[in-house]
């Protein structure tokens, strides 16, 4: 059953959501900014390692930290179990937990509540047994449904698991937290620095596991990574016999040092060498290497123009 609310109430029950979360605590919002109200709400599940926090985020892709605050992103960043996750074309607004949600036109917003906006919602009970997948016709569930959805289709910015031990005497059916977890994967750099984003590949939530059980054996064998050679003016191989190496269209080279990265022509420097451009922006500046290829390029490179003219017509 669905209950429309607005006001006091509405601000009370995004309250109750966040604090009442057990299992899993869901928060859709484009905008984030925590005020100490809603950070002591949060820091009831500081050292709660069985509670899954999922943050989902949006908009300003040129200046993320205007949707979520480097400073609440380190705040997050503490807890146990915490799924961060970024999705430009966000709008709606969501919170929710394993037994209740509220759909609403709030944003997780400290100046949608100090300043009394005009906000509305609709509140409804979770079943558990949707969740489990028992049941899919459960009405009330639809909101949480679409924003895991969400969650999982967009691209992950930062992923901790907690750890556990799994108690062999009992044939792996009981584990023990040994109260401490592991960061799997951290863009906050990528995001809160002045680089341009470049990734080789973009993670999402269904990549990582829902934990760390420490002694479970990776039952696939490992597979060693070829590594590429670089190309050089003597190396008279064919450029198509590169291109035919699915690994060698992710790899790049910086411009201005020749060191390997992602291979990106909108981004064809390193860190250190894009903070160094930076200072001057000058697009046409002559650079030392071809993107594609780490050959020489006696400045016939630039930002502008990264590949060397003879590679320019191919396929990137």
């Amino acid at each position: 059953m669905s209950t429309f609310l607005t006001g006091k109430e509405l601000e009370t029950t995004i309250d109750d959501i966040i604090k009442k979360a057990q299992k899993v605590l869901l928060l859709v919002s484009p905008f984030i900014k925590l005020d100490d109200h809603f950070q002591d709400l949060f820091k009831d599940h500081k050292y709660n390692h069985n509670l899954h926090l999922i943050i989902v985020f949006g908009k300003n892709e040129n200046r993320v930290s205007k949707s979520l605050s480097k400073a609440d992103f380190e705040f997050f960043k503490k807890f146990p179990k915490v799924s961060i996750i970024y999705a430009p074309k966000l709008h709606g607004k969501y919170y929710g937990n394993e037994k209740q949600g509220v759909v609403t036109s709030a944003n997780l917003y400290d100046y949608s509540f100090i300043n009394e906006n005009i906000e509305f919602g609709v509140y409804s009970e979770q079943s558990m047994f949707d969740q489990l997948g028992i049941t899919s016709k459960v009405i009330d569930n639809a909101a949480f449904n679409k924003c895991i959805e969400v969650a999982e289709e967009n691209e992950v910015v930062f992923i901790k698991r907690p750890v556990y031990k799994s108690n062999k005497l009992l044939l792996n059916l009981s584990k023990s937290y040994v109260n401490e977890s592991e960061v799997l994967l951290d863009h906050t750099k990528e995001y809160y620095g002045f680089f341009k984003r470049v990734y080789s590949e973009t993670k999402k939530l269904n990549d990582f596991p829902e934990e760390i059980i420490i002694g479970k054996t990776n039952k696939e064998r490992p597979v060693r990574e070829r590594k590429v050679p670089k190309e050089t003016t003597n190396n008279k191989k064919s450029q198509s016999t590169y291109t035919s190496s699915n690994s060698y269209e992710k790899v790049g080279y910086c411009i201005r040092t020749g060191v390997e990265i992602p291979f990106n022509p909108q981004q064809p420097l390193s860190v250190e060498a894009w903070k160094e451009w930076n200072e001057y922006r000058n697009d046409n500046y002559p650079e030392k290497y071809c993107h594609k290829t780490g050959n020489q390029s006696y400045g016939k490179t630039s930002m502008a123009n990264p590949i060397l003219k003879n590679y320019s017509s191919n396929t990137w």
